[in-house]
């Protein structure tokens, strides 16, 4: 199976939010996510993304959910979890639209270019969402940062691997506890002074 999966569209003419699933937006559990019951959205989460919605910051989920490709469930499974978040989102905020979720379905042994922290799910949504054909190119982690893409665009994740993918195409990054998520660091996203979290590929 090719990837990323594509669910939404949109257009940016500001900065894109990039933001991971489980632990940022809803609570992760053991294993995984593997039904909309069993999804359950952390309390602030549709708030904050009403905030960044009204900073000008259009919103890209990318998440890896390699259960699909173990065969463990189908597309219209995920597609079902991510219609169970949209809503709880919206429920809670109605300004906290998605514009495009991206998932990786790949397991690590499939070698993709899309599965965190390689940056192929950012890059796709990038593109789709500025018309541009940015490519998913080779990354040299042991090299200096690379150049965002705009200078406020971001990377919101719970792991090591979302700050990689955040870093790999130059956003600021921003590390949360999976307890908390996107709420515990929705101030310093919108504070255009916050350069993010320091990250060294090298290290992780």
């Amino acid at each position: 199976m090719e990837g990323p999966i594509v669910d939404g569209s949109g257009s940016a003419t500001g900065p894109i939010a990039f933001i991971d699933r489980d632990g940022v937006l809803n609570y992760g559990r053991n294993g995984y996510v593997n039904h909309p019951n069993e999804l359950i959205m952390i309390p602030g989460s549709g708030n904050a993304i009403a905030r960044l919605r009204a900073k000008g910051y259009t919103i890209c989920v990318v998440t890896n959910q390699s259960p699909i490709m173990r065969g463990l469930w189908t597309v219209e499974r995920l597609h079902s979890i991510h219609n169970k978040l949209r809503q709880q989102l919206i429920e809670e905020n109605p300004d906290a639209v998605i514009d495009i979720i991206m998932t990786c379905p790949h397991r690590n042994r499939d070698r993709c270019g899309c599965r965190k922290p390689w940056p192929g799910m950012l890059v796709k949504g990038n593109n789709i969402l500025r018309d541009e054909r940015q490519p998913n190119r080779r990354i040299d982690w042991a090299g200096p940062k690379p150049e965002s893409w705009h200078p406020l665009d971001t990377m919101v994740g719970d792991r090591k691997s979302d700050m990689g993918a955040g870093w790999a195409v130059g956003a600021r990054t921003f590390e949360v506890s999976d307890k908390l998520g996107l709420p515990q660091v929705i101030d310093r996203v919108l504070d255009e002074h916050d350069a993010g979290d320091f990250y060294d590929p090298m290290r992780w």
